[in-house]
């Protein structure tokens, strides 16, 4: 375990870099805003783009992968509805403890972590897993909220808020692009290939220092005693790889190299996707806040030992 956790560690170091920039005031405000706008629009389309518009998706396309990814996050999200629930939450609100169970940190985190935990055969998997986890995931959430807020007037102005806000999401439109591009079968040229290697080759570190002023923004020690963060990290880093880990091996039987991978992205902790949906829709984001900060901070642990577990 310990030596997993020497390979996985520089990721927690630069989201601790992050944080403590952020405290120290070494950057001006708002800039946690700004870079997280940055890694949004540019570097991480880049990224996205690049690794779909480069991969052989005949050999590589797995729809075993998805099913597992897809099921395995639908099953943690109704989880997440039942914490909120209990919580006695608005249906809004229950859709967001949805995102805090279910919301794999897959863009920001998965990149750089299953790169040197797995090695370079990860990416396109991680593209796969970011895309759905916006198609499904985030979907399901807004459609549920925009149920909740059209009071009966029918779920296709539901589904149609979902899927412009869905298809406005520079993350999801780059891979998007980048399957046209590799479909067209024409190689990218030399400068394009350089641009966009050396702009993804941003998205990461730039994305992780991101999260950890993020984190520098909430006090640890409140949202590090929410009953209600607790519950939802614990389905995160817990519940969520457990099953998937069945789906993969018992249910759809995925070669082992696959199979890691998807337990891997699972074992994420939450992203800050279910944050910015209730600062969005103006909703209560202190479990949010602190679902993020507690299964950020755990899952140096929980990740080190499922990955140590799987003997990566």
């Amino acid at each position: 375990m310990l030596t997993t956790i020497v390979t996985i560690l520089p990721v927690f170091l630069i989201i601790a870099a992050g944080y403590g920039a952020a405290k120290l005031g070494v950057i001006g405000d708002g800039a946690s805003r700004a870079l997280n706008r940055y890694v949004i629009w540019l570097a991480l389309p880049c990224l996205m783009f690049e690794v779909v518009a480069t991969t052989d998706w005949h050999r590589l396309w797995n729809p075993a992968f998805v099913a597992v990814s897809v099921t395995g996050s639908l099953a943690v999200f109704v989880l997440g509805l039942i914490i909120g629930r209990m919580r006695g939450l608005s249906l809004q609100d229950m859709a967001v403890d949805g995102l805090n169970a279910s919301y794999a940190n897959t863009a920001y985190i998965g990149f750089p972590l299953l790169l040197l935990a797995l090695g370079p055969e990860s990416r396109p998997f991680v593209a796969i897993a970011a895309t759905l986890t916006l198609v499904v995931i985030f979907a399901s959430a807004v459609i549920l909220i925009e149920l909740a807020r059209s009071h009966g007037r029918g779920i296709s102005r539901a589904l149609l808020f979902a899927l412009i806000g869905v298809l406005k999401n520079p993350v999801l439109v780059s891979p998007l692009f980048g399957l046209i591009w590799w479909w067209s079968g024409i190689p990218l040229p030399r400068p394009a290939e350089s641009f966009f290697s050396m702009l993804g080759g941003s998205a990461s570190p730039a994305a992780l220092a991101a999260i950890g002023m993020f984190l520098a923004e909430r006090p640890i020690l409140e949202s590090a005693t929410n009953r209600f963060s607790i519950a939802l990290t614990a389905i995160k880093l817990g519940i969520h790889p457990a099953i998937t880990a069945y789906l993969a091996w018992h249910v759809f039987m995925l070669p082992p190299p696959v199979a890691i991978t998807a337990i891997a992205l699972a074992a994420l902790p939450t992203g800050t996707g279910p944050f910015m949906i209730a600062e969005f829709y103006a909703r209560d984001g202190k479990v949010t806040a602190g679902t993020v900060l507690v299964s950020t901070l755990l899952s140096v642990l929980t990740l080190a030992a499922i990955l140590s577990l799987l003997r990566i």
